[in-house]
């Protein structure tokens, strides 16, 4: 797992260039544009010349550049001790360490909150070997079950300017998203493992039951495949209407597939 971690430093980019400029109607970086005002913006911006010739007030916009405050989300249950290639719980470890370490190379601060039976809280911060202890320290716990519920609900206190990635399976996650989204901008990656959503190929193998260590031989049937096609149909549906924008990635793929969702 630390080599995983590790690792994921030589893939770290900067995911978060398109999301580092916000303008702003107060004192900035550049100057952006002149328009009419509008009431609530600040009188200290009018440009007295424009509003002379035009004679309607008219206010300067400036675009700032800010340093983002990146919240790194991870929930890590007895489901994502799953994997053909990986477990899923290792892809997860490996998307978190690339984005904190991108964050980072940024100049951004970076905090992360990962949920299982040890659950682990690092402090916004920018700097590298503070992340890298941290991760390679964190002990996910194969027979974890979450409170998906409280945990959400946890993450409704962050700071308003939060840029908050939840990085999960998504086989359980709450309406609560919807609230995530509009107070925070806010985005998803759901790791998944095709064989769990092709599981007729695993009948007939023998899997082990992570919260009791039974082994048994696998039997899924159709009616697996209709819960979880409903169950992610809902997902996909909430995280649109939620304003999340999103990005699967299976266990087999590169992970430099966030260029997508980051793009």
């Amino acid at each position: 797992m630390k080599e995983i971690i590790i690792n994921s430093r030589r893939k770290a980019f900067s995911l978060f260039a398109g999301h580092r400029h916000s303008t702003k109607h107060s004192e900035g970086i550049d100057f952006e544009e002149l328009r009419e005002y509008q009431i609530g913006d600040n009188v200290k911006r009018i440009d007295y010349n424009i509003t002379a010739k035009k004679q309607k007030p008219y206010i300067k916009v400036f675009t700032e550049e800010k340093e983002l405050n990146i919240v790194i989300v991870g929930l890590f249950d007895y489901k994502t001790f799953f994997g053909s290639k990986m477990l899923k719980s290792e892809k997860m470890l490996e998307v978190i360490s690339t984005l904190a370490f991108s964050g980072v190379k940024s100049d951004d601060r970076v905090s992360l909150q990962l949920f299982s039976k040890n659950n682990l809280f690092l402090k916004p911060t920018k700097n590298y070997k503070a992340i890298l202890g941290n991760l390679t320290k964190f002990d996910e716990d194969v027979k974890t079950k979450l409170d998906y519920e409280k945990i959400y609900n946890s993450l409704l206190h962050l700071p308003k300017n939060s840029v908050l990635i939840v990085v999960s399976d998504f086989f359980e996650y709450s309406d609560i998203l919807k609230k995530l989204g509009k107070k925070y901008d806010t985005y998803s990656v759901i790791i998944r493992d095709k064989l769990e959503e092709n599981p007729e190929l695993l009948n007939g193998y023998n899997i082990i039951d992570p919260l009791t260590n039974e082994v048994k031989i696998a039997e899924f049937d159709n009616s697996y495949k209709s819960k979880l096609l409903e169950n992610d149909s809902n997902l996909f549906k909430l995280l649109k209407q939620s304003n999340i924008k999103f990005q699967k990635i299976y266990t087999d793929e590169d992970i430099l597939k966030l260029r997508r969702l980051f793009g």
